[in-house]
């Protein structure tokens, strides 16, 4: 075999080994990047659900006051039904990054939200109490969203940093005004993860 023939047969031999090795250099970099990702755990803060309650309802109570309804709003117990509505629940946390790609639960995590639903909200009563929301987001360092009529409701969204979230609406077929505190994803030093971290809470009247 002379060498023109040799050198084109090398030469295309190494094109198939690379074409061959590329794929698999990649899926093994992949596994090792998850594998690490996987081992080193969220940088989500440790606070007890109590605590994190505590604060979902403080700044609930702070936008209920900006909101200017002026009317009380009891706690509603877990499995109630109410039309006017003030409680809290929980979700499950997953992880960030590329370990999220297969839907796992972070263990110990939770995901704390405090919600409530003030019924006999007229539309004028409604819109003025989104007016005075925005503008008291808006000279406190939210940043908003989401400011629409969507159909015949209302909507305003607004958030802080990465996983901090407010949102209210006003819906015309029932004639109320619903507000949603979401906080960021914590650690559960009790080991409680999603709904059991935060089941037996319940939070204050909004006034």
């Amino acid at each position: 075999m002379n060498d023109p023939t040799r050198r084109r047969l090398r030469t295309g031999l190494y094109v198939v080994l690379g074409v061959v090795a590329l794929p698999v250099l990649l899926i093994v970099g992949l596994v090792v990047w998850y594998a690490v990702d996987r081992a080193t755990g969220e940088d989500f803060p440790v606070v007890p659900p109590a605590e994190m309650a505590r604060r979902a309802t403080d700044r609930s109570q702070e936008m209920y006051d900006a909101a200017g309804i002026g009317r009380p709003l009891p706690a509603v117990r877990s499995g109630e039904r109410a039309e006017a509505d003030n409680r809290i629940s929980g979700s499950v946390c997953h992880p960030r990054g590329i370990e999220g790609v297969d839907d796992t639960p972070e263990p110990r995590s939770y995901h704390l939200y405090h919600e409530w639903r003030l019924d006999a909200v007229d539309e004028a009563e409604g819109a003025a109490a989104l007016r005075r929301l925005h503008a008291h987001l808006k000279t406190t360092g939210w940043t908003v969203t989401d400011y629409e009529t969507v159909g015949d409701n209302r909507e305003l969204r607004a958030r802080k940093g990465d996983d901090d979230r407010l949102s209210f609406t006003w819906r015309s077929h029932w004639q109320t005004l619903e507000g949603f505190t979401g906080m960021p994803c914590a650690y559960d030093p009790a080991g409680g993860q999603g709904e059991q971290a935060v089941e037996d809470l319940e939070p204050p009247a909004l006034r």
